[in-house]
């Protein structure tokens, strides 16, 4: 009988055990997202690189979008659209079979705006990293105009035929304007993959139902408080006519996943778990 006992209670003993790691990987689970990560001007996807290896080291999914023309991409200028890139953006959702967290930085922000109001169903949540946020019949040239705090158009260099435009000085610009707090190594890599930014495409006004951005519900922005490519206060000031009530800041320039990664990560854990 005592041999009976102490089975029943050893089955239950690993019974138990099972219930209970099985609970401890769903909870777990519960915290993994799949990331669409989409970056800015003069910039490419490279720049998500640290925040890349974090989150994935936590388990989550990550894709970064090289838009056209950057990086290693070799679309004519001709060829190259505002809507191209919301394109290439709603593609990428698509094609995952899951809702996504959605992450725009800079012009990023604009292309993760209008990407958004196309596919709301599989945006999960929307966060802005120092994002432009234009509302629908305006665009990113308009809304860069309206800054007063914005050094960009000091450093802005345009081709002969005026289709592209580039930062004139960037060995400088780039750590003044760009990448405050980054490193040498950060620097040089912002320098050495620089390219022309097509003009049409920040011209382009985006279009988009108002009513359809609101619906997205899980909206979030981080601000980058020491920025001088786009203003802390214009940023706060897109945000409050977007209407985003959940904000975090970081004091850094404008490319906070290259100088200060870990603290952005540990920001965006704790957005996943809002």
């Amino acid at each position: 009988m005592k041999i009976i006992k102490n089975i029943a209670f050893l089955l239950a003993l690993v019974l138990t055990l099972n219930s209970c790691s099985d609970d401890d990987t769903s909870s777990n689970n519960e915290n993994h997202a799949t990331f669409v990560l989409v970056h800015g001007a003069w910039q490419a996807s490279f720049v998500w690189d640290k925040v890349k290896a974090d989150l994935e080291a936590e388990g989550n999914t990550v894709v970064k979008v090289e838009l056209l023309g950057h990086g290693n991409d070799q679309t004519p200028v001709s060829e190259i659209t505002f809507e191209g890139y919301v394109k290439q953006v709603t593609d990428v959702i698509n094609g995952l079979n899951t809702p996504v967290v959605l992450v725009g930085h800079s012009l990023g922000g604009a292309i993760a705006t209008q990407a958004a109001t196309l596919v709301p169903q599989k945006i999960d949540k929307l966060i802005y990293v120092a994002g432009f946020i234009p509302q629908s019949g305006s665009s990113v040239f308009d809304y860069s105009a309206m800054d007063q705090g914005t050094l960009i158009p000091t450093a802005l260099e345009f081709s002969a035929d005026g289709s592209t435009v580039t930062i004139a000085n960037p060995e400088v610009n780039m750590r003044d304007i760009f990448c405050q707090y980054g490193s040498d190594e950060d620097i040089d890599l912002l320098v050495e993959k620089l390219r022309p930014e097509p003009v049409v495409a920040a011209g382009t006004p985006l279009n988009y139902s108002g009513e359809t951005y609101s619906s997205i519900n899980n909206k979030y922005y981080i601000y980058t408080t020491e920025d001088t490519a786009i203003s802390y206060s214009f940023q706060q000031q897109m945000v409050n006519e977007a209407n985003i009530s959940n904000t975090y800041e970081i004091e850094s320039g404008h490319s906070p996943f290259l100088s200060k990664p870990d603290e952005l990560v540990e920001i965006i854990k704790t957005i996943l778990n809002d």
